[in-house]
């Protein structure tokens, strides 16, 4: 097994050093919204809380450790990197993500920012403020570290000042709406989903006409047990032009992708997500749609595991796809 505390020491310490779980700086969070031409300042604001952009990352990390697990080894390597004081280092030799992981993120962002101004949403990016929401920290129990860092981020979204904050994942959704004002003094913005913004704005978007053909949707479990965000993106698709098929377990008893216990525990993350990939296959319709940024990669890494080649999309790529002139 693997030193499951060198790995939330090597997590704890990069987001202590740069704020972010891997090694990087703010470019790497912001700069998706280069030559998009959005505004700094507004009422609503867009807040990524940096998941869809460290997703290469994390993927990359992940499939690092598989490696190691079971190996002797890797145990050692993890130790020895705790003991030397070279945890960044270590994650940064190993994580070392694709030019094409690295598009599909950035493109997820620019089609939930085209979406929303097709729906008439002013939304604002203040990049300066846009920083990772700390999501790792409270799934793995990293309490402490969590508070200090929540307290960080709350901070500079107060700063803008801000009445609506539209955030593009479920456990960004969760974690600034549910958990943030458990632990931080005041904080109460307005949080919302892009997808429930796009829900409440349906009437104003327009879709090419005809069949899209069929697509699997997985619920995330952040969004369908938690935030009850579960009839909105299927009326999006509807919306869209897309038939929707449902697997065995969705909506409220949707099983889970995996996540977030990849970076701890992978190959039981596999298992886990190959037993939700042969669901959704079970389901007999063509595309499978993801709303989660985890999501999408653990099945992914199933799919492959198994050998089977499967159309995997987010829900804002399938959506962008579909918008008329």
């Amino acid at each position: 097994m693997l030193d499951v505390r060198s790995i939330l020491r090597i997590l704890a310490d990069n987001i202590k050093r740069t704020g972010l779980p891997v090694p990087g700086d703010q470019g790497l969070l912001t700069s998706w919204s280069t030559g998009l031409g959005l505004s700094e300042k507004g009422d609503t604001i867009l807040y990524t809380g940096g998941l869809y952009q460290l997703l290469p990352y994390i993927e990359e990390f992940a499939e690092y450790l598989e490696k190691l697990e079971g190996g002797k080894a890797g145990g050692l390597l993890l130790k020895a990197a705790g003991r030397l004081g070279r945890l960044a280092n270590l994650s940064k030799i190993v994580v070392r993500p694709s030019r094409e992981k690295l598009e599909y993120s950035r493109q997820v962002l620019v089609s939930i920012v085209e979406l929303l101004r097709r729906a008439g949403v002013e939304i604002a990016y203040p990049g300066g403020v846009d920083s990772y929401s700390g999501v790792l920290l409270y799934d793995m129990g990293l309490d402490t570290v969590f508070v200090e860092h929540a307290r960080r981020v709350a901070q500079k979204l107060e700063s803008v000042g801000a009445e609506t904050i539209v955030t593009v994942d479920p456990h960004t959704t969760h974690v600034l709406r549910k958990v943030f004002p458990q632990y931080v003094e005041g904080f109460a913005p307005i949080v919302k989903s892009y997808i429930e913004v796009l829900a409440e704005n349906i009437d104003k978007l327009q879709f090419k006409q005809g069949d899209a053909g069929r697509v699997v949707i997985h619920d995330p479990c952040f969004y369908a047990r938690y935030e009850n965000i579960i009839d909105e993106p299927r009326q999006l698709l509807r919306r869209a032009g897309y038939t929707v098929v449902e697997p065995r377990r969705s909506g409220r008893m949707t099983y889970c992708c995996g996540g977030p216990v990849e970076s701890i525990a992978p190959r039981l993350s596999r298992r886990i997500a190959e037993t939700r990939a042969r669901e959704l296959d079970e389901a007999g319709g063509g595309t499978i749609v993801t709303l989660c940024p985890i999501c999408y990669s653990n099945l992914r890494r199933a799919y492959r595991g198994l050998g089977i080649e499967r159309d995997i999309q987010d829900l804002s790529i399938l959506l962008y796809r579909r918008l008329g002139p």
